[in-house]
């Protein structure tokens, strides 16, 4: 009888309750990191609109812009559509199928 509960006792698997692997920053330090960066840009900031003045080479003026402006405005990535095969799954048809329920809920309750 004492083999056969040994039987049922199942052991778990992974790691043990209680256990981190502190292999990532936490999001406290991250936010330390991000407002060191702000502060070095914010006193640096003179000093490289300094350094932009005194581009004189008007493609080297501009080809620091556009390398600037990637740290502001994102970059535009192209997003493909592929719309649903068959009349039922059109924008058109789930509109009307959601107006017309729409309508026969407040139907239901101007009724009651």
């Amino acid at each position: 009888m004492g083999d056969n509960n040994k039987a049922t006792i199942k052991k778990k698997a992974g790691r043990p309750k209680g256990f981190t692997t502190k292999g990532r920053m936490t999001r406290l330090e991250n936010v330390g990191a991000e407002n060191a960066i702000r502060l070095f840009i914010n006193q640096k900031f003179a000093a490289a609109t300094q350094a932009w003045e005194e581009i004189e080479d008007p493609y080297q003026k501009v080809n620091t812009f556009i390398k600037l402006m990637e740290f502001v405005i994102p970059k535009k990535r192209s997003v493909d559509f592929k719309p649903e095969a068959g009349p039922e799954s059109s924008l058109e048809a789930r509109l009307s199928k959601m107006m017309k329920e729409h309508n026969a809920v407040n139907n239901n309750a101007d009724g009651k």
